[in-house]
Formats: C-alpha cells, structure tokens, sequence
C-alpha cells in the first residue's frame, strides 16, 4: 500500500504543479498585455509631443509670414539714386558738429571754466555707413 499513497501523493503534487503553471501562464498573458499596452502608450505621447512641436513651429512660421505679408503691404516711399547720391555728396552732421566744437572751444579757454558740459554725439545714418558701390547694388532692397 505504500505505493498507493505515494501514488495518490504524486498525482496530487502533479495536479499543483498543473494549475500553477496555468495560473502563470495567465499571469504572463496579462504581463505581456500591458506591456503592448504601455508601449503603445508611451508611442503615442511621443507622438503627440512631436505633433505639439509641430504645430508650434507651424504657428511661429504663420505668425512670421503674416508679419511680412503685412510689411509688404505698408507703402514705402522709395529714394531716387539722384537724391542718395545728393545725400552722400552733402556734409553729414558729424562734420558740422565738429566744426561746431572747434570753434566752441576757443571761447572758453578765454572765458573762466563752467559747470556746463556739452556731449556731441555723431549721428551716422545705416545709408552713409555702407559705401558708395553697395548702396547702388542694393538701392531698390534698402
């Protein structure tokens, strides 16, 4: 008899080992279906994360080209080459200012010092700092 209960011991620990390896089995089904579902998840935020920069990026272009199209449509008053090379030929601010202090500085080494200070600063137009050949090679863009 002792093989009978050792029998019957087996085929119990067997019947154990069986449903265990279902239950597992079930476990793993379930592990492996969340993982497909997070990834999918996570795929799906990278996405829209894109998407999000994207639309940005799309918005910031829009903003720029509307911008522009509205640049283009203020009226420009546009300058004859006559009247930059007139402009260019007459002597520029700068050049009077300096005469100006020469001249203003005479006075007062004869005259007692003062408390007044007199700052000039020369005043250069974008046209007067490019030369000559550039300006006409860009007179209808500037």
């Amino acid at each position: 008899m002792p093989t009978m209960v050792e029998l019957e011991d087996l085929q119990k620990r067997r019947a154990g080992l069986e449903k265990e390896l279902e239950s597992l089995k079930a476990t793993e089904e379930t592990l492996e279906n969340s993982v497909k579902t997070l990834e999918v998840k996570v795929a799906i935020k990278k996405l829209e994360e894109k998407s999000e920069a994207k639309r940005k990026a799309i918005e910031k272009l829009e903003s720029k080209k509307d911008d522009l199209e509205t640049e283009l449509q203020k009226p420009k008053t546009f300058r004859t080459v006559e009247e930059q090379i007139k402009e260019t030929d007459e002597p520029t601010e700068t050049t009077e200012t300096t005469e100006t202090t020469e001249t203003q500085q005479e006075p007062e080494e004869q005259e007692p010092e003062t408390d007044l200070t007199m700052t000039v600063v020369p005043v250069e137009t974008q046209d007067a700092e490019r030369p000559k050949e550039e300006r006409k090679k860009h007179r209808f863009f500037s």
